[in-house]
């Protein structure tokens, strides 16, 4: 029996920025895998995908993922969300083997921006391909928030030879390492700046940063905001879903 999981990069929250192949993966699928943290959130991922999900034949299910770096929660969580995308599939299959034996059931994992850069589906997917083989895996790339927030202000990330660094935010938070990266980079991009905003203005303070930054959280989104004036920003942590984009001189 064929059973088929392709792994669906939304884009940053517009739903205008999903891509016209995973528009037809969405359409095609008879199961919707989304994200959902334990806190009980309305999936991010499902809010952009809902005008495009059709509840009469697709069914919608929730993987519980922890926000937490703590892998003796993470490991189980992955290996929970593979589990029950194995068993959904199976299930469905094993029902109408009789009637359909060559059916392929395909199912979609949908996340926000790319399904390769910083999420939690390539974990996932590890454990998929350990312990299911028998789910063909495919991946549908996205536009990231990044590249939205340049295209939203007119920056261009990089030309001719420019170097663009890419790095999740709270691991960058010393004076020195951001200093050695502007050095060796025109452009560094530092994701999921939030939690640790405070520290990080406070770097680019020191090094006189603060007026070659851009700010953006939630990307696309209803409640979207972009920050090019730094000095406006309070110093308390933002939303987990925001970024920078530093540019040397």
């Amino acid at each position: 029996m064929p059973y088929e999981l392709t792994a669906v990069g939304l884009g940053p929250g517009d739903p205008e920025l999903i891509t016209l192949k995973g528009f037809r993966a969405l359409q095609a699928a008879n199961f919707i895998f989304v994200p959902q943290s334990k806190g009980g959130e309305q999936s991010l991922a499902l809010r952009i995908a809902q005008p495009h999900i059709d509840p009469t034949r697709q069914q919608v299910i929730a993987l519980a993922l922890p926000m937490t770096r703590n892998s003796q929660e993470l490991i189980p969580a992955w290996q929970a969300a593979a589990d029950t995308i194995w068993q959904t599939l199976d299930e469905a299959g094993q029902g109408e083997e009789s009637n359909h034996p060559q059916k392929t059931y395909r199912a979609v994992y949908l996340l926000l921006g790319d399904p390769l850069l910083y999420g939690t589906f390539t974990y996932i997917w590890t454990e998929i391909a350990q312990r299911y083989p028998q789910i063909s895996v495919q991946i549908v790339p996205g536009i990231t928030s990044f590249a939205a927030t340049a295209a939203t202000v007119g920056m261009p990330l990089s030309a001719t030879s420019d170097r663009v660094a890419i790095l999740p935010a709270s691991y960058e938070t010393d004076t020195r390492t951001l200093h050695q990266l502007m050095a060796q980079f025109e452009t560094v991009i530092l994701m999921k700046a939030g939690p640790v905003l405070p520290q990080l203005l406070d770097v680019l303070s020191e090094l006189n940063l603060i007026k070659s930054t851009i700010y953006a959280e939630r990307v696309g989104m209803p409640e979207e905001r972009v920050v090019t004036d730094l000095n406006q920003l309070p110093k308390e942590p933002a939303p987990y879903l925001s970024l920078l984009i530093v540019k040397r001189g």
